[in-house]
């Protein structure tokens, strides 16, 4: 049987999104991995391997409508659509699932590279190397200030010449404001997504003179941009008559605002239009950021109902990823 050669622009590239690294940059790598496992390990996490490919499915009950275009689609032997590994987290939770009956240590780690397909000439890489860890048995604001903590100290062990900002966001702000007003969920989701680009005329425009117009308000103070103080966001609307979980909201940001560490070359900020994925995140959302970085260097936050997709059992969970691509190009 033959088979045609390669064309040349075949033999000369890796496909565009994917790279390959020489003995020197792949030194380098192997340092920066050892270097944080290590620390992650300190941290009381225990290392777990995951699945190259998992099912489609898995994945998509996870993803919007919109984001399910960039999974990579397979078929095996029995027919059965498999996909690599294009979130993390959820196979890490997926499997953990699986020891719900045992007694295993509920915060590991793990390294794995995800696959996403972001479409012909994007530029974009579509193979990203990331390091998580995840705490399974709680979200609340004790569990996401220790995760802050030990991003901070991570990056301050790292000693990169460019300052690392962690934005705090909290989605339960935005469902609570959407909840008061009776917004559908189709409603919500649209709505979230300019509230994440701070897009006010839109956003002004979407809500007009319908249903939600009374907090157009509420919503252009929280896109002032960042704030490093609980009162700047909300300055404009004190005396407004807020939902009770809105208040909860702040509060509990307060609290983790006063109460996290400070560490060299570590700032944060506060920003409660940080909606990355409302469907995915149930609390609070947090993602850093390095200068001379368009996208997050490390992102976290709290998913309650992931662990239950694939147990039944609710279990509060939450965690980080950080991109090493990012941290290998400053």
């Amino acid at each position: 049987m033959t088979h045609n050669p390669p064309e040349f622009s075949e033999k000369k590239w890796i496909p565009d999104g994917f790279h390959f690294l020489g003995p020197d940059e792949s030194l380098e790598r192997r340092d920066l991995l050892n270097r944080i496992c290590e620390r992650l390990r300190a941290f009381g996490y225990s290392e777990v391997f995951l699945p190259s490919f998992d099912y489609s499915s898995s994945f998509l009950l996870t993803v919007s409508e919109e984001d399910s275009s960039a999974l990579y689609r397979f078929r095996d032997s029995g027919g059965r659509e498999i996909s690599p590994s294009m979130d993390l987290t959820v196979q890490a939770v997926k499997g953990m699932a699986g020891f719900s009956h045992h007694k295993e240590n509920q915060r590991i780690f793990y390294q794995g590279k995800i696959f996403r397909d972001y479409g012909r000439g994007s530029g974009t890489r579509k193979e990203v190397l990331q390091i998580g860890a995840e705490n399974l048995g709680g979200s609340g604001p004790s569990a996401i200030l220790r995760i802050l903590d030990e991003v901070g100290f991570l990056f301050e062990e790292l000693s990169l010449s460019s300052p690392l900002t962690l934005v705090l966001g909290n989605v339960n702000l935005f469902r609570s404001l959407v909840d008061s007003v009776g917004l559908s969920v189709s409603a919500q989701r649209q709505l979230s997504f300019l509230l994440y680009k701070k897009n006010l005329p839109e956003i002004r425009s979407f809500l007009g003179s319908g249903r939600g117009k009374e907090i157009v308000p509420i919503l252009e103070s929280l896109c002032l941009g960042f704030s490093r103080t609980i009162e700047d966001p909300v300055r404009s609307i004190s005396g407004s008559n807020l939902p009770q979980e809105f208040r909860k909201v702040l509060s509990e940001t307060k609290e983790i605002l006063s109460s996290a560490k400070s560490y060299k070359n570590v700032q944060y900020c506060l920003d409660f239009t940080l909606i990355p994925d409302l469907e995915y995140y149930t609390g609070f959302v947090f993602q850093g950021y390095l200068s001379g970085i368009s996208g997050p260097v490390v992102t976290g936050g709290s998913y309650d109902r992931l662990y239950e997709l694939f147990s039944g059992i609710q279990k509060d969970a939450c965690g980080y990823a950080i991109d090493v691509n990012g941290l290998e190009s400053v």
